[in-house]
């Protein structure tokens, strides 16, 4: 098998609010010359940086590589909201085969928040880990069915929630926008930056890291003896592979036609003065997820910032202009200003995209592609938790070690078939219009 990169990946820039705050970093050498490893991980996010951690921890004396074609840690892993969380939304499995369905995804889940909150306490990694829970809000008073729905089925489940309403809710938000919220106790709060570059910083020594080291093509060597992946200025051949590159899986020519990618943009305030966080009450940090799809995720942070998620677009290109980014900008600030009315106009320091893979069916890649090729990722907007599991456990099942996790993945990792493209573009655009019109209320 063989397969040639089909477009150029993205750039990382300085746009991202999450890592502005990290100090700066020298990056690692790019590949160069021939070179053979018995392990090569490509990508350097959540799923590859975990990969490349387990695989040291179980062949303490092989070679070990990790290609990243940009900087590690700064793409798509850095530019999420830094939601970890168990339970999502769903409006009410009442079939005992949908409950067990929606069990085995939450469990999976509850798997990966277990993970990264291990990896944190084992490597001391400071990342703002905060356990509060997170709220699921609607400003809508036809979309409140869809939390009492969701209350019943945690009910069920006997996962601990709480229902907030009025006052209560005002109070725990600083803001009078939203009708009604569900609490569930699973949620974490992070700073996804600072967890990426802790895990950068933390890899074993037999890891070897190449930054700025984009893959052109790769192939399978006809002595069936492994890969061999080629990169601007350099070539290494490996035995085994693990590709860990997420929501660019199609462009590496994995799993084509089952999964495809959406680029979403947010905003961060600078710290809120002392005067504008008495003005909204002093509320403990907190994150909220939409009732409706489409609607916003927002935070309020450890540093008193607040982050603006509203938009979520089928983008034809890899990158967004400064233009591109100032328009949507607009639509975080006036986001904000629905929730929080008495702050300013010029509060927002930073707007940023970044993507998320998705399936049709919210199923994950989790395989072996073929003999010693290894892949995981398409998380579904879940990338935190699930990226640090998988990668660890991608790591075990390529090693032939088994665990309970691995047969708990394995429940949910087969994607279905999409629709070729243009037609799955098109789809996916209307459908993402549809939720916006439904959810023009929740942004």
């Amino acid at each position: 098998m063989t397969a040639k990169i089909i477009s150029t990946l993205p750039k990382n820039d300085d746009s991202c609010g999450w890592l502005k705050q990290l100090p700066p970093r020298i990056a690692q050498p790019a590949l160069s010359g021939k070179q053979h490893a018995d392990w090569v991980v490509l990508g350097a996010g959540f799923t590859g940086l975990a990969a490349a951690r387990q695989l040291a921890l179980l062949h303490p004396q092989a070679r070990i590589v990790v290609l990243e074609a940009e900087r590690a840690g700064e793409g798509s892993s850095a530019r999420n909201s830094g939601f970890l969380v168990d339970s999502t939304l769903n409006e009410g499995h009442y079939s005992a085969a949908g409950l067990e369905l929606y069990r085995r995804k939450y469990e999976i889940k509850r798997a990966g928040v277990l993970a990264v909150q291990q990896l944190v306490t084992d490597l001391g990694i400071n990342c703002d880990f905060e356990s509060n829970g997170k709220i699921h809000c609607t400003a809508v008073k036809s979309h409140e069915k869809k939390i009492l729905n969701f209350s019943k089925l945690l009910t069920e489940l006997k996962l601990s929630h709480k229902i907030l309403a009025g006052e209560e809710l005002q109070q725990r938000l600083g803001s009078s926008y939203y009708r009604m919220g569900l609490w569930t106790e699973g949620g974490v709060m992070l700073q996804p930056a600072k967890l990426a570059r802790g895990m950068i910083e933390k890899l074993p020594q037999q890891v070897e890291l190449f930054e700025n080291s984009p893959v052109i093509n790769w192939r399978k060597l006809s002595n069936s003896a492994g890969y061999q992946l080629s990169t601007p200025e350099g070539q290494l051949s490996c035995e085994k592979l693990i590709v860990a590159v997420n929501g660019f899986m199609t462009n590496c020519g994995v799993k084509p036609n089952r999964s495809f990618s959406l680029t979403l943009t947010a905003s961060m305030t600078r710290p809120l003065t002392d005067e504008e966080d008495d003005a909204i009450g002093r509320p403990e940090p907190w994150g909220v997820l939409s009732a409706q799809s489409m609607g916003a995720t927002v935070r309020l942070t450890k540093d008193r910032r607040i982050l603006m998620r509203n938009t979520a677009e089928v983008w034809p290109k890899l990158n967004m202009s400064a233009s591109d980014l100032e328009l949507r900008k607009a639509k975080h600030l006036n986001g904000i200003k629905r929730r929080f009315p008495q702050l300013g106009d010029d509060i927002i320091e930073s707007s940023w995209s970044g993507t998320i893979c998705l399936s049709g069916n919210n199923a994950n890649v989790f395989s072996e592609l073929e003999n010693g090729m290894f892949a995981a990722g398409c998380y579904n907007a879940s990338g935190i938790g699930l990226g640090v599991l998988f990668g660890a456990e991608i790591a075990n099942l390529a090693s032939g070690k088994m665990s309970d996790e691995i047969r708990m993945i394995q429940t949910n990792s087969n994607p279905m078939l999409l629709p070729p493209q243009p037609f799955l573009g098109w789809g996916v655009g209307l459908r993402l219009l549809r939720d916006r019109f439904f959810a023009r209320h929740e942004q």
